[in-house]
C-alpha cells in the first residue's frame, strides 16, 4: 500500500485573479461564499399512501429491483432557466438553478442534454451544502448526451456550472426529470413502511464483520468490487466490477438481467465503498453511516440473457486510478463450490455479507439456470449460515471459496426473522451458463471478459491501486482554508476509512475523529491563534501523514 499522497492546501482569498486557482472538487460558489440568488423551482408534495402499500408486497420479491423513489418529469434548460453570475476579476461565470421536490428524503437528476466544454465544471449539491456530487467535466460527455446523477440528501438539489474565461464553446444542459426519493436515507418523519438507513433485517452482517478466517482476507479485497446500483428510475440493485483476461481495467459491471426492467443504463449511477466503519454483526443495532463520492454515472449494455438472469454493462468512464476499488475475479467452469459468500446492498443499505457452508447445488427455476442455496421450500439445508439477502440485493455477486464470482442474485425467499435467518432458499444465475450462452456477443460473457480469447476458466481479482505511483494520485485529498479561522474542510475522494488527530505545538491532542466522508468539516473556532498539526491516518493500511495548520483570528 502506498503512503498517503501529497495534500493540496488551498487558500481561499476574495477576488481571486485566475479561474485555475479554484479547487476542482468543490463548487466555485462555495469557495467564493456567493449568495444563492435563485428561488428553487418547487414541485408539489406527493401522496405516497398507495406507494407504501405496494412496497409492502414488492419488498418481498428479490426478482425485481427495490424501489426507493418516484420519477417526476420536469423541463429545465440552461438557455432559458436559472441565473448566470459574472465573477469579478475576469474569473469566469457561474450558472445556477435549484429544484425542490417537497418532502423528499433524497433527490437525483436525469439530464437528456449534457455537454460540458473542456475546462468547464458541473456540480450538484443539496440545500444545506452537506452533500455534493463529484465534478462533471468534459470527460463525462458521451455521444447520447444523457446523464443520470447519484442522489443527494434532502429535498432541494442545486445545479451549478462554472465556466472559466478561457472557455468559448457552448455548454448544453437540459433536465428531463428528477427522482423523488421517499426512503433510503436518514428518516426524519415517522411513516408506516418507510425504510431508511439500517432498515435492512437485523440478521444481516456488515461486510467488515468476520465470516471465518478462511475467507476474511479474500473478503477484504473482493468487497471493493461491489457497488450499489441506482437504476435512474427510482429503483436499486447491486452489481460488481469484473476483471477480464486482458486485465486492462475495462469497467465492466455485472448485475441481474431483471435489473434492466424499465431502466436505461445510460442513466444508471453507481456507488462503491459504502461500508460502515463500525460493523454490526447480526445484531439489532445501527451501523454508522459514511458519505462518500465514489460514484460514477452511465454505461452501455453489452450483453444480457434471461437464461441465467445476467446483464453486463460497460461504464462510460474509466475508474480513477486513485480509487481503492477492485475488479472481481471469476470462475466459468461450473464447478461445485465448497462454500459460497454473497456481498450485497439489501434495501439500499450499507454493504452486507452472507455465507452458506452447505455448498450450492445446480437447479432450474422458471427456465433460468441457477445456483440454489437450499433451505425451506427448495433443496436441502437451512439457507445461509451467516446473514441473508433481501430485496435490493438483486444482481449481487456470489463468490466461491476462492473469492471468484460464480453467479449473481436472481431471487429467493431468504429473509431475516429477528436476528436469525428464516432458513429459506436463495437462487443465483450461474456465471458458467452466462459465459457461452447464445450465438452472439450480446447474449454471453466470453466475448467481453475474454477479449484475448485465452480460453481461461478462472482469473483473479485485480486491485485498482496496486503498483500505481504516488505522483499519479496527487489531489485526492484537499484541505482548506489554511490559514484557518473557524473551520477546516477536508475533501476526501479516496480513503473510505480515514481518521484524524489535531495536536498543538506541545504535542497535546486536542480533538480527533473520522474524515471518511467526501466532505468533512473540523471546527477550530475555539482554538487560540498559532501553529497546529493535523495528522491523517488511513485505517486500512495504517499509513499516516501530518500537516501543519495555521490558525489566525
Amino acid at each position: 500500500m502506498k503512503k498517503l499522497l501529497l495534500l493540496f492546501f488551498i487558500v481561499l482569498i476574495p477576488g481571486m485573479d485566475y479561474a485555475q486557482d479554484f479547487a476542482e472538487d468543490i463548487p466555485v460558489s462555495w469557495q467564493l461564499n456567493l449568495q444563492q440568488r435563485n428561488t428553487p423551482i418547487e414541485l408539489p408534495p406527493l401522496d405516497l399512501e398507495a406507494i407504501h402499500a405496494e412496497d409492502v408486497i414488492n419488498d418481498l420479491d428479490k426478482g425485481q429491483p427495490w424501489r426507493y423513489g418516484l420519477t417526476r418529469p420536469i423541463v429545465i434548460d440552461i438557455e432559458r432557466d436559472g441565473v448566470w453570475t459574472v465573477l469579478p476579476n475576469n474569473a469566469g461565470r457561474i450558472w445556477q438553478v435549484a429544484i425542490k421536490s417537497t418532502d423528499a428524503i433524497n433527490v437525483s437528476v436525469n439530464l437528456d442534454m449534457f455537454y460540458i466544454p473542456k475546462g468547464g465544471r458541473f456540480f450538484l449539491f443539496n440545500g444545506d451544502q452537506s452533500d455534493v456530487s463529484v465534478p462533471y467535466t468534459d470527460a463525462s460527455n458521451r455521444s447520447s448526451a444523457n446523464l443520470g446523477s447519484w442522489f443527494l440528501q434532502g429535498d432541494v438539489v442545486w445545479l451549478e456550472y462554472f465556466e472559466p474565461p478561457s472557455v468559448s464553446e457552448e455548454v448544453q444542459l437540459s433536465v428531463k426529470s428528477v427522482i423523488h426519493g421517499y426512503r433510503m436515507g436518514h428518516i426524519t418523519s415517522i411513516a408506516q413502511n418507510i425504510r431508511g438507513l439500517n432498515d435492512s433485517g437485523s440478521c444481516n452482517y456488515d461486510v467488515n464483520c468476520s465470516i471465518g478466517e478462511d475467507f476474511d482476507d479474500l473478503k477484504d479485497v473482493i468487497k471493493k468490487a461491489v457497488t450499489l446500483l441506482n437504476l435512474g428510475n427510482g429503483y436499486l440493485c447491486t452489481a460488481s466490477l469484473v476483471n477480464n483476461t486482458a486485465a486492462d481495467k475495462t469497467p465492466f459491471l455485472l448485475t441481474a438481467n431483471h435489473c434492466l426492467q424499465d431502466s436505461d443504463p445510460e442513466f444508471w449511477s453507481v456507488r462503491f465503498n459504502w461500508i460502515s466503519p463500525t460493523p454490526v454483526c447480526g445484531e439489532d443495532a445501527e451501523s454508522a453511516d459514511i458519505q462518500t463520492n465514489f460514484t460514477m454515472s452511465g454505461g452501455q449494455l453489452r450483453a444480457s440473457s434471461s437464461k441465467s438472469d445476467f446483464a453486463l454493462v460497460e461504464l462510460f468512464n474509466t475508474i480513477p486510478e486513485s480509487w481503492d476499488i477492485a475488479f472481481a475475479g471469476w470462475n466459468n467452469s461450473d464447478a461445485m463450490p465448497r462454500f459460497e459468500v454473497g456481498i450485497h446492498h439489501p434495501n439500499g443499505d450499507i454493504m452486507k455479507v452472507c455465507r452458506d457452508d452447505s455448498g450450492a447445488t445446480k437447479d432450474v427455476a422458471s427456465g433460468t439456470d441457477v445456483w440454489l442455496i437450499g433451505g425451506g421450500a427448495a433443496g436441502t439445508g437451512n439457507g445461509w449460515e451467516i446473514g441473508t439477502t433481501e430485496s435490493g440485493s438483486s444482481g449481487s455477486p456470489l463468490f466461491n471459496e476462492k473469492g471468484h464470482i460464480i453467479g449473481q442474485l436472481y431471487g429467493g425467499q431468504s429473509f431475516c426473522d429477528g436476528t436469525s435467518n428464516n432458513g429459506q432458499f436463495d437462487i443465483y444465475g450461474r456465471f458458467a451458463v452466462s459465459w457461452d450462452y447464445g450465438n452472439t456477443p450480446e447474449t454471453r460473457l466470453k466475448d467481453w471478459l475474454d477479449p484475448i480469447n485465452s480460453g481461461q476458466t478462472t482469473i483473479e481479482t485485480l486491485q485498482n491501486i496496486l503498483n500505481v505511483q504516488d505522483i499519479e494520485l496527487t489531489g485526492t485529498l484537499e484541505i482548506f482554508p489554511n490559514p484557518a479561522n473557524t473551520y477546516i474542510t477536508v475533501m476526501n475522494s479516496r480513503y473510505p476509512n480515514l481518521s484524524y488527530q489535531f495536536f498543538n505545538v506541545l504535542g497535546q491532542k486536542i480533538i480527533s475523529g473520522a474524515v471518511s466522508n467526501t466532505m468533512n468539516v473540523i471546527p477550530v473556532a475555539s482554538f487560540a491563534e498559532g501553529i497546529y498539526f493535523l495528522r491523517l491516518k488511513d485505517e486500512e493500511s495504517n499509513q499516516e501523514i501530518t500537516k501543519k495548520i495555521l490558525i489566525q483570528k
